[in-house]
């Protein structure tokens, strides 16, 4: 039976649908930000009618990134895109969830998952590079008529009486509304939410991709693997079909850190900080040949994610840590209760981004606390702490239902259901 967490609408302080209603191909609605977030938003709008054009600051789409986790309940989304198909193609799908000591390598958790997976939550988990899901979004969303500007470089932003305008190279574009997701570090975020200050968690985190064949067979097990150590964690699983290794290794340190994931690093401090670990995890690191390392900050929630006319998605709206893996996961969550909205209160576009905040932010916030928490759990190190954790692990192994009784509340969300959009 599918695990599905409903998201009650009686919850929710702002809920108001307009009886009058406009044709919703007469709304125009830009977007800052060809990432996972704007591309899946521009998609859903477009399928449903709503004309859509996509600001880009890089002048192409490039092979850049890592990997990512698609958990259930994005692909659910992908899935009601009609895209679950083409996204899958480039996945690998993982056997089971293992959390590791750090040097055995002995499995502390395991939870299995494909089979189990698809019949609790109706859907798979899977692995992708960043850079094949974005090509596949974007290669949706241009078929849908989406017109994307590559090598913007929006100066401004703001609202009018009856809608927005940016500034780009020069030149004034007017929509309906804007959705701002640039992003982590987004630049235009003060503009809708105010200043908000990251503060450094003491945590960095380095990157790497390893071709499947520059290894051994089976060196790294075909699962999301997380090695748990004393103040560091190592996570890595396949991509790309199979053919490439991801990681991302996570050590604390005092020193402060840039917020830019692509800063090339030395490898020798990689192989240095984790050279006592399985031999698995210093296999992978010594065919590693680049890496990047980049400064983990905790965002606190934003007191607002929208105006009147624009509002923030994804990471721009709610930052968090990469230790739930529900990064990717909530800004394709938005995009499409952003659609919901703005499907159900064309006539006040306003209403509608009021909607859209009150509906995401309680969820994004509980998993920006988890995301957090989580650190704890991994780095632990006292001791007794870990022999504390090493039991609570084992439990949760031998009874199956108290480790997904914790997962039920984010996997098992499906906002397809609890926000459908019917056809226009």
């Amino acid at each position: 039976m599918k695990a599905s967490i409903s998201i009650p609408h009686s919850d929710i302080a702002v809920i108001h649908i307009e009886s009058a209603k406009l044709k919703i191909s007469d709304i125009k609605v830009h977007i800052i930000g060809a990432g996972i977030g704007g591309l899946t938003t521009a998609l859903a709008l477009a399928q449903n009618g709503v004309e859509v054009e996509v600001f880009e600051k890089a002048s192409k789409f490039t092979n850049v990134g890592a990997g990512l986790q698609l958990s259930p309940n994005v692909m659910t989304v992908f899935s009601s895109l009609d895209l679950s198909k083409e996204v899958e193609a480039s996945c690998c799908e993982p056997k089971a969830g293992i959390l590791r000591d750090y040097k055995t390598g002995k499995a502390l958790l395991t939870t299995r998952m494909q089979k189990d997976y698809q019949a609790r939550y109706g859907h798979k988990y899977l692995h992708i590079h960043r850079a094949d899901l974005i090509d596949t979004i974007a290669e949706a969303a241009q078929k849908a008529g989406i017109k994307i500007h590559f090598g913007a470089q929006v100066s401004s932003i703001r609202e009018t009486e009856t809608g927005t305008r940016l500034e780009n190279i020069g030149k004034t574009h007017q929509a309906n509304l804007l959705i701002v997701a640039d992003g982590i570090r987004s630049f235009l975020r003060e503009e809708i939410a105010g200043k908000s200050r990251p503060v450094f968690t003491g945590q960095v985190a380095w990157r790497g991709l390893v071709p499947t064949s520059d290894l051994p067979p089976e060196t790294i097990p075909f699962a999301a693997n997380n090695w748990l150590g004393p103040r560091q964690h190592f996570v890595s699983y396949y991509v790309s079909g199979g053919e490439m290794i991801n990681f991302v290794a996570v050590q604390e340190r005092s020193e402060w850190a840039e917020e830019n994931w692509g800063i090339p690093a030395d490898i020798g401090e990689l192989k240095n900080a984790f050279k006592s670990w399985d031999p698995r995890v210093t296999s992978l690191i010594d065919a590693c040949r680049n890496v990047y390392l980049w400064g983990l900050f905790d965002h606190p929630p934003l007191a607002k994610w929208t105006t009147k006319r624009m509002a923030l998605l994804g990471d721009a709206a709610h930052p968090m840590l990469p230790f739930m893996a529900q990064g990717a996961a909530m800004a394709v969550e938005d995009a499409w209760v952003l659609t919901h909205c703005l499907i159900n209160t064309p006539s006040n576009v306003s209403q509608a981004l009021q909607n859209y905040e009150a509906f995401r932010k309680s969820r994004t916030t509980r998993l920006q606390k988890t995301s957090r928490e989580n650190a704890a759990l991994y780095h632990q190190a006292s001791p007794l702490g870990r022999v504390i954790r090493k039991a609570k692990f084992k439990i949760a192994t031998d009874i199956p239902s108290i480790a997904f009784s914790r997962l039920d509340k984010i996997y098992g969300v499906d906002v397809t259901q609890d926000f459908p959009i019917l056809p226009v």
